[in-house]
């Protein structure tokens, strides 16, 4: 009986999971074969498979190289933040884990908290005036600046979690060897935070890459339009060519895509080690 039991809860289970992922796959399977139909098949029927694929879409989405232009902004932007957003919260979540700041109540903490709480739209008027005030407008650095600090809350509660899951009698062992403050931490607590900094790195990484807002406010300059930007421009006032958009959004996600497929163990497994670890 009990066997019985447990074998349809695996089948229940299973079936659960399969929906699970056929929910996220399914329009990922649609972009691609949509972005390989003729803009006829595609105001004809959205769901329907295209006859006679159109690989000439991709080369129309890239076009005259705009799409790479683009790609190499975003490339600056995500790689500039993700670097400078690692590193401040790795060094504040070893520096509360050292000072053995544990307590929510904390007034560092609660500054955290409430930072993100805070809608990004809500400063938008304020950092635009900032970042003219700085000349920072309608540049890269623009953009990255604000990113950072808008990513910083959650990064240091990732390794903040993480390193209060490490044992404390590890620096206090390298501190009786003579170790230096410095040396601890690059030689010691840096690699033992490492899985934690990979998923810092990859879960900004993805949502940088993603990002519309900033970019779109912050950037006038089409030269220094980043992805999610510039694909806007895929869409005309009075055609659109949807087939040779989908296939600039494929290009555009591949980056994001191939990033997280090769990392995926070392994320998937810094999020169950803090979930564990607490």
């Amino acid at each position: 009986m009990k066997l019985k039991k447990r074998n349809f809860g695996n089948i229940i289970s299973i079936i659960l999971v399969t929906i699970s992922v056929l929910l996220v796959i399914s329009p990922f399977i649609w972009l691609v074969y949509s972005s390989l139909k003729t803009n006829k098949e595609f105001m004809a029927s959205v769901w329907k498979l295209p006859e006679d694929p159109q690989w000439n879409n991709f080369r129309l989405a890239w076009g005259d190289g705009a799409l790479g232009n683009y790609a190499i902004n975003s490339v600056i932007v995500t790689a500039s933040s993700v670097f400078l957003t690692v590193l401040i919260a790795t060094l504040a979540g070893y520096a509360m884990w050292i000072f053995k700041i544990k307590t929510w109540m904390s007034k560092f903490q609660f500054f955290l908290i409430v930072t993100m709480t805070i809608p990004a739209y809500v400063s938008l008027v304020p950092l635009v005036e900032t970042l003219r005030a700085l000349s920072l407008l309608d540049a890269l650095t623009g953009v990255i600046l604000p990113t950072v600090a808008f990513n910083i809350p959650m990064s240091v509660f990732i390794m903040r979690s993480h390193f209060f899951s490490i044992s404390f009698d590890i620096i206090e062992a390298a501190r009786f060897d003579g170790a230096s403050e410095f040396l601890i931490f690059s030689r010691i607590a840096a690699p033992l935070a490492r899985p934690a900094m990979f998923t810092t790195a990859i879960i900004n990484m993805i949502w940088v890459w993603n990002d519309f807002l900033f970019p779109l406010v912050f950037i006038n300059n089409p030269k220094l339009k980043t992805l999610p930007v510039g694909l806007k421009d895929y869409v005309g006032e009075h055609v659109t060519n949807y087939p040779v958009m989908m296939a600039a959004i494929l290009i555009a996600s591949m980056g994001a895509f191939i990033i997280y497929a090769i990392f995926q163990r070392q994320v998937i497994g810094g999020l169950t080690g803090g979930a564990v670890k607490g």
